[in-house]
């Protein structure tokens, strides 16, 4: 009786053994996320979306001032990929896009209208270096216009839209990134291209340029060399600063010139929702423009983190 009690036991237990094995299988197959998951910890999605509103009403008021009413949506978002062979990809998508209302114009005006997408491939060399190709491109959303008086009247001429300028850069150099908290992109071989629509060219007379590209043309094509980093750093709490710049030079025309661009951002985060930031963009190319181009933002808003 005893061995035959035994032997009931061990069959009992071989056959809820089989069974937790098929459920384990059955889990994985019905479940193929089991796997990938693996995969997927090799990408990291972060980013922010930022909306800001600011109003002023005046009326009748002895000390003077303009009603005005403005608003500000951005995004900021990041898709980087790493795996375990070396390969690193980093993804930037930019966007911001604003108008401007003051009392007594005819016309909204743009408070800030940019797109900008950055992305470099890399392969890991040693520890602390890449080799990289990268690539940046520039455009608006909105038409961009020229604001003057004629004859007493407010009056608007169209100068830019989507994609007429748009920006591109390319180059092949070496890469290297400190976490989350600074990069460097060397490129001693970057080629640089500014398109516009022949529309804005064609009726040009000679000697001038629209965005450094000739009467009749659509496009400027340069080669050069390009220096371009991050860095983030703790102000105090609850405040950081972002700060993003980039240098070109041209081999081909006035390689004594270059040309800059630095973006600083200081983020103060009052609690989950709500933030404020300060945006200082100085930019000097005297292919776009001879002058140096100051952007300055400054808002309190909602923020929205994924």
């Amino acid at each position: 009786m005893k061995k035959l009690l035994l032997i009931i036991a061990v069959l009992v237990f071989a056959q809820n053994h089989a069974q937790a094995n098929e459920k384990a299988i059955d889990s994985t197959v019905s479940n193929p996320n089991v796997n990938a998951n693996k995969e997927e910890k090799k990408f990291k999605f972060n980013g922010v979306t930022n909306f800001t509103f600011n109003q002023a009403y005046f009326e009748n008021w002895v000390s003077g001032g303009e009603s005005s009413l403005t608003g500000l949506f951005s995004l900021d978002y990041n898709i980087n990929y790493k795996d375990e062979n070396g390969w690193v990809w980093d993804n930037k998508l930019l966007l911001s896009i604003g108008t401007t209302y003051l009392s007594g114009s005819s016309f909204f005006k743009k408070a800030d209208d940019r797109i900008e997408i950055n992305s470099v491939l890399s392969k890991k060399v040693n520890t602390y270096w890449n080799y990289s190709a990268y690539f940046n491109f520039r455009t608006q959303l909105l038409p961009g216009f020229r604001f003057f008086e004629n004859e007493g009247e407010e009056q608007k001429e169209k100068i830019s839209r989507i994609f007429s300028p748009a920006i591109i850069q390319l180059g092949l150099g070496w890469y290297y990134r400190e976490g989350e908290l600074a990069w460097v992109n060397v490129a001693p071989l970057a080629a640089r291209g500014i398109f516009v629509s022949k529309s804005y060219t064609q009726n040009l007379p000679a000697g001038k340029k629209h965005f450094g590209v000739a009467p009749g043309e659509t496009s400027i094509i340069s080669l050069g060399a390009s220096l371009s980093g991050f860095f983030k750093s703790n102000l105090m709490e609850n405040i950081t600063m972002e700060n993003k710049f980039n240098f070109y030079i041209n081999y081909l025309y006035k390689i004594k010139n270059v040309d800059v661009e630095w973006n600083a951002n200081i983020k103060l985060q009052v609690n989950d929702k709500i933030s404020s930031s300060l945006i200082v963009h100085i930019q000097y190319d005297d292919d776009l423009i001879k002058r140096l181009q100051i952007r300055e933002l400054f808002g309190l808003g909602l923020s929205i983190d994924i």
